[in-house]
């Protein structure tokens, strides 16, 4: 017997995500990059972003709606504010990280923002706080003789 892939049994019945609403949530994970620094050329990764989503809406169908609310959050930021600050809101309201989220901007932030951000990491942002080794979460062993291959106190300052 082959192995199935795991879904809710509601996700068959979605229908998927409009190419808008998919181009925006590629466009706020683009700005994430930018805001914290740590990819360069996303380009490469627009289809794990897709991937990911597909897989999120595949595992817990009100994903669908979490990237429906955030398109109209980010409109109504970026209408408010612009562009730059618009974003800079979402990723640092700290109202935005009270738990459970209660606002549509709450929800944004931490369903999907947030994994976006740690999605980033996972395909090579912490090379830009000093990963050596390994592009993903995990550096490899410590080996007082190797480079180490994350950021340590002793550099953290200075960077």
């Amino acid at each position: 017997m082959q192995p199935t892939k795991s879904q809710h049994p509601l996700s068959a019945t979605l229908a998927p995500l409009d190419d808008a609403i998919r181009d925006a949530m590629w466009e706020l994970f683009v700005q994430i990059g930018k805001f914290w620094k740590n990819i360069d050329d996303p380009s490469e990764h627009k289809p794990r972003v897709y991937s990911f989503m597909e897989n999120r809406i595949a595992l817990d169908p009100m994903y669908r709606d979490y990237y429906i609310t955030a398109n109209n959050v980010i409109k109504q930021l970026v209408d408010q504010y612009g562009e730059v600050e618009g974003y800079h809101h979402l990723f640092t309201d700290p109202d935005a990280m009270k738990s459970p989220p209660a606002t549509p901007l709450a929800l944004t932030r931490q369903k999907v923002s947030n994994e976006f951000v740690s999605l980033q990491l996972a395909v090579g942002g912490f090379k830009a706080f000093g990963a050596k080794n390994y592009c993903g979460f995990i550096g490899g062993a410590y080996v007082p003789s190797a480079p180490v291959p994350y950021r340590t106190m002793e550099n953290h300052d200075a960077g």
